[in-house]
């Protein structure tokens, strides 16, 4: 499927609330996904152990045309039939931007068909109930463009988004979230403990560190509250702690409005954004392609950016 005809089907589905539901409910369960080279741990984590490439992607906030440039750019619909490519997105779909239907519904078309090949990691703007972000404009966009049905479409995407994973990792190279970890990290004697992995739900206090949370380059401080309410401030104390138990090289997440990239914490936190939206006053969007080990001896060169 070329980009074209990958398109009009997005297009084809956003015209109809019964389309949407209905990819909705059909790619709910792959987002659990086990199999070539990924491995699901409940209650939210993949781990990724086998590809060719992976792609990552920061946040999107309804930016179907920076979307629409990488999958061209970087030949991402026929590397997803030709080869064992991954591609990871970080979160934040939705909210702000002028495409959030178009943009939601082609990471779910691109899940439910290459299930092996998509990772759909949760930001913060696909919700847990007791954190909405402000702008949660989403449901307002489904409701002036398809009325009372809106508000069902809503109700089916909210379901998924609890769903979602809300982290991944290769491991020996990356570990890849949202916003941070959680800062009791510096209690924690294992992984699992720190990320809640093996357990029937994530902790609550785990989930907001992670969807909400910053890095601030200010060696003194392990940890902080953060001016968005929501999570907390990170030092580097708390990077180290993270890499140390998690078995990695790296912090890769999204969250912050940055110009493509930012390196934080002695370049072991990187920061990709991906949406050139007018709101944020963005030129360029940020994506990272790994090819092989040797990229990740000076991780800068493996960012791209669309301009």
């Amino acid at each position: 499927m070329g980009v074209d005809e990958f398109n009009s089907k997005v297009l084809e589905i956003a015209g109809s609330p019964e389309n949407i539901i209905k990819l909705v409910s059909d790619s709910a369960d792959t987002l659990s996904y086990s199999g070539n080279g990924l491995v699901y741990r409940p209650p939210g984590m993949v781990e990724i152990i086998g590809y060719d490439e992976v792609y990552v992607i920061g946040d999107l906030h309804g930016d179907y045309n920076t979307l629409i440039d990488f999958l061209s750019r970087e030949r991402i619909l026929e590397k997803l039939v030709e080869s064992n490519i991954k591609v990871v997105f970080l979160g934040d779909y939705v909210d702000r931007g002028p495409q959030q239907v178009e943009t939601l519904i082609s990471l779910l078309l691109l899940k439910k068909q290459y299930p092996d090949k998509i990772v759909l990691l949760r930001g913060n703007h696909e919700p847990p109930p007791l954190l909405t972000p402000i702008p949660h404009d989403f449901i307002d966009v489904l409701e002036e463009r398809y009325g009372g049905e809106g508000l069902m479409v809503y109700r089916r995407c909210y379901k998924l988004f609890q769903r979602l994973p809300y982290m991944a990792r290769i491991p020996g190279k990356i570990l890849f979230l949202h916003g941070g970890p959680p800062v009791d990290i510096l209690k924690s004697k294992s992984f699992e403990e720190a990320f809640s992995i093996g357990l029937l739900s994530v902790d609550d206090d785990i989930l907001e560190d992670i969807l909400w949370s910053d890095p601030i380059d200010e060696p003194s401080i392990e940890y902080a509250p953060s001016g968005r309410g929501a999570g907390h401030l990170y030092g580097p104390k708390i990077t180290e702690k993270t890499l140390e138990l998690s078995g990695t090289k790296y912090i890769v997440r999204g969250h912050e409005p940055v110009q493509g990239h930012l390196m934080n914490h002695r370049g072991r936190v990187i920061t990709l954004f991906s949406s050139r939206i007018p709101v944020y006053g963005i030129s360029r969007a940020g994506y990272m392609r790994i090819t092989d080990d040797r990229c990740l001896m000076d991780i800068e060169k493996c960012i791209y950016r669309i301009e």
